[in-house]
């Protein structure tokens, strides 16, 4: 007799199936034994590392003191979403350059997907054709050759205003720069990409201003991002639903009021804007989500650049005397700086690339995702894993940058020849590889153009009691570095007699 039949018929196929499985769970957990995954603190049940990170200081000051300690990268689980924290030039250029194009995606949110119109504009969207498509425009439409004359126009004219405007004001008044120089870039770039400032408008109660700032509030986490299974009932029970669901329809219908001027009979002589030249071509989901790129990433980050500027060099008078006498130097006594006199400015672009370097406007790139599995300084980085690269962390990196990494140098560029634009990873304001911001030419030009303006016409003090080295320099805010107190200065008509 068949030994087999001696066995039910079910041994052998449940014999065979237990086999293979253990073979797998076996193949399984080598594998999981021997991938490297990144140091970092001890975490805890659901909330991961949640607790040693919100603190009294700002996210990016309490990353980076964990850096120190757990190295340049660091893993981290907020919720339950694991993010990998970058903190030097070393890991950076891994991230961004060596393995890019694994890294190169963005992470999704409800947020941002409402905000972003589905995912139609170019800062937020997934890695993807459409990506590329949206780029392009943005580049050749409103980075174009003819728009950037046009910009620079532009800019003269309201540059001429500002300075007639805090001419005007009394001896010994106080004004607040940084309300001055946002009203500035706001007229500049509305008038430039959407033929009108629209300061003064407002929709449903609400400024333009008021709504992009809520915007960038909107978009940061919110509980379903860290905890998918069961955010979502957070959400809804705190109220963070009919928030976001508001923002988004103030935001939109500010922008279908932008578009809806567009489509009224030009006048003679119109001279075309960034949205004139899309309006055929792109869909309205399309025109609103690059309209929402334009006002994020071309208003308030080169005005927080700016304001830390002027900042830094109303707290430094050594750094503000010699630039004062370089500009005045080059431009003589004429009724306005043109662009042919900044070239000859180099100290200029120092203080510049300085204010950068210890003040991006942006804490962290914004963030990545991975999508295929790759190894960063020798960890292995998984699928799903967040990735947040913190440009202030390495703007002030003292291997980079030296035991007066802290200090306000602009000298330290006649030797260090480190680039914004994405190449190196020194330091990185407008961060590298293919997601880099590609509008970094015209912040820093309008950034220069607008210091040497202020800095030509006028000198500048501190309100009365206040000593300059008592200026308030503290940070906060997300996803923009901000100064918490506003920047009030006392400016004086220069007197060419003096």
């Amino acid at each position: 007799m068949d030994i087999i039949s001696f066995f039910p018929s079910w041994i052998l196929p449940t014999t065979l199936l237990l086999f293979f499985t253990s073979i797998f769970m076996y193949a399984l957990r080598m594998r999981r034994s021997s991938i490297r995954l990144p140091p970092g603190p001890k975490r805890l049940p659901i909330i991961g590392n949640l607790h040693q990170v919100l603190g009294k200081e700002g996210v990016h000051q309490t990353l980076w003191n964990l850096s120190q300690t757990y190295g340049p990268a660091m893993l981290l689980h907020f919720g339950a979403q694991p993010f990998l924290v970058i903190s030097s030039t070393e890991m950076a250029t891994e991230v961004l350059k060596t393995h890019d194009e694994k890294l190169c995606t963005r992470p999704y949110s409800k947020a941002t997907k409402l905000l972003s119109f589905n995912y139609m504009d170019v800062a937020f969207s997934p890695h993807s054709d459409h990506w590329r498509d949206m780029r392009k425009v943005v580049v050749s439409e409103f980075l174009g050759a003819k728009r950037i004359r046009l910009y620079k126009n532009m800019m003269e004219i309201e540059m001429e205003a500002v300075i007639r405007s805090i001419s005007s004001h009394s001896l010994n008044t106080t004004v607040n720069l940084e309300d001055i120089l946002l009203s500035l870039v706001y007229d500049v770039v509305g008038k430039v990409a959407f033929g009108n400032s629209y300061r003064g408008k407002t929709f449903n109660g609400r400024t333009l201003k008021d709504i992009v700032e809520e915007v960038q509030v909107m978009g940061g986490a919110s509980f379903s991002f860290i905890f998918p299974t069961f955010g979502w009932i957070l959400d809804e029970l705190t109220g963070w639903n009919r928030r976001l669901q508001k923002c988004y329809t103030d935001f939109d219908g500010f922008l279908q009021m932008i578009l809806d001027d567009h489509h009224d009979t030009k006048t003679s002589g119109h001279v075309n804007d960034f949205v004139d030249d899309c309006m055929s071509r792109l869909t309205t989901e399309e025109m609103k989500a690059l309209m929402m790129n334009v006002l994020e990433g071309a208003v308030d980050t080169t005005t927080i650049t700016m304001v830390w500027a002027m900042s830094e060099l109303v707290k430094n008078p050594r750094v503000m005397e010699k630039l004062q006498n370089e500009i005045r130097r080059c431009v003589g006594r004429k009724s306005k700086v043109d662009e042919s006199d900044i070239t000859k400015m180099p100290y200029l672009k120092m203080v510049v690339k300085e204010t950068l370097r210890l003040h991006p406007p942006a804490a962290f790139l914004m963030g990545r995702e991975c999508v295929s599995q790759c190894r960063i300084g020798g960890y292995d980085v998984l699928p799903g894993m967040k990735v947040m690269v913190t440009a202030w962390g390495l703007g002030r990196d003292p291997r980079i940058w030296k035991e007066n990494a802290e200090e306000f140098y602009p000298e330290r560029f006649e030797n260090i020849k480190a680039d914004i634009g994405g190449k190196n990873f020194e330091m990185i304001p407008f961060g590298g590889g293919r997601r880099a911001c590609p509008g970094n030419n015209m912040a820093t030009s309008t950034v220069e153009f607008t210091i040497s303006n202020l800095l030509y016409f006028f000198n500048w003090e501190t309100p009365a009691g206040l000593k300059k080295e008592d200026l308030d320099m503290k940070e906060n805010g997300f996803p923009f570095l901000r100064r918490t107190t506003p920047l009030c200065l006392v400016p004086t008509k220069h007197n060419w007699e003096d």
